[in-house]
């Protein structure tokens, strides 16, 4: 709390409002420069690595001016803290303009602090600044989880063509069906999975670094391991069809092209969560009605594709057996099961380990 009123005035607050004021840390020169408050004359004072360290234990910043405020920002800053500053006056505007995200009052803020913000709390509830937090981090992990669909299928698609050429194999499928996968199967299951809820426990997790990538070394090993076992499964399944008759004719690529794009549905299900598991009831199965949607007319139209005759003509397909369909569905499950193994295995390793939560 950084405020221009006296110190007993702050600290009375700080305590009503249930803020932790720690004991004073005396330095050996008996310098009290770190406090759980410190007063403007005392930010002055100090050089801002003094200030970068003394922040760390300070909780209140009494008797504050404008250049108090900016010093304060930038000490932590330094310390690569991401910054929001609230405020509704004048006098705030130059450090809501400093901060990472400057946050004015939208009820009782004035129209220079409201200019010099990047949000307004249209209800001046400190409260709504968490819920905004939160989201932050939802959209964020759903932004994630749709780049490891993606990802994965594209990378999958990509080396199943790029092995089928090395290998001297014909194409396992045609320009008709990689559009279909393209733009049909994968545009409306990868959409809905920007709009999954909250995780209940986002709120738990440590900040992210100001530097961190969005494609994180955790992200791409998962986009590896979906995308190897969607290829090598398609790839077996392509190879076994060409074996049974010795040569590839559209039942082949039918198979083939069936084989991706169920595949594709339970790496779509599979990437709903990053670390919540569908099998212990984490990941609601029906909680995210859109995704349901896109995944069902998606099924749907797969199954148009291989039984209607003008579609069968239009992507060069066959139809399928009910036996055949069985065992695709099977094979195709395992990129849901191996990534709910790894879900499980992260998940009993952080139970012995104790997360986040437990350890502050």
């Amino acid at each position: 709390m950084i405020t221009g009123d006296a110190e007993t005035t702050a600290m009375a607050i700080g305590r009503q409002l249930g803020m932790p004021i720690a004991k004073p840390i005396e330095h050996a020169s008996s310098q009290a420069s770190v406090r759980p408050v410190l007063r403007g004359e005392d930010v002055e004072a100090m050089s801002e690595q003094e200030l970068s360290h003394a922040i760390q234990h300070t909780t209140i910043f009494a008797r504050t001016n404008p250049d108090h405020k900016l010093k304060i920002i930038r000490a932590f800053q330094a310390r690569g803290d991401i910054v929001a500053m609230t405020g509704d006056g004048v006098n705030d505007a130059p450090a809501l303009k400093r901060a990472d995200i400057g946050i004015s009052m939208g009820l009782h803020g004035t129209d220079v602090a409201k200019e010099a913000a990047d949000m307004i709390l249209t209800d001046d509830d400190f409260s709504t600044i968490l819920r905004a937090i939160e989201e932050g981090k939802g959209i964020f992990n759903n932004i994630q989880n749709f780049l490891t669909f993606q990802l994965s299928t594209s990378a999958a698609g990509l080396s199943l063509v790029l092995f089928c050429t090395i290998l001297g194999f014909k194409s396992p499928l045609n320009a008709m069906q990689i559009l279909w996968i393209n733009i049909i199967m994968d545009g409306p299951p990868a959409q809905s999975l920007g709009v999954e809820a909250v995780d209940a426990d986002v709120m738990n997790r440590p900040p992210r670094k100001r530097n961190d990538a969005v494609l994180t070394r955790k992200l791409l090993y998962r986009v590896l391991t979906s995308a190897s076992i969607i290829m090598m499964g398609t790839m077996l399944v392509y190879r076994r069809e060409m074996l049974a008759d010795g040569e590839v004719n559209r039942r082949d690529t039918t198979m083939t092209f069936t084989c991706f794009v169920l595949f594709d549905m339970f790496n779509a299900l599979a990437c709903r969560s990053e670390s919540k598991s569908v099998l212990r009831g984490e990941v609601g199965l029906f909680s995210n009605t859109l995704f349901n949607w896109a995944v069902s007319l998606s099924i749907a139209g797969q199954l148009l594709v291989i039984y209607f005759p003008w579609l069968q003509e239009v992507f060069q397909t066959e139809a399928l057996g009910f036996f055949d369909l069985v065992g695709l569905l099977a094979l195709c499950s395992t990129v849901f099961w191996a990534d709910e193994f790894r879900k499980y295995w992260n998940y009993s390793r952080r139970r012995m380990g104790g997360g986040y939560s437990q350890a502050v």
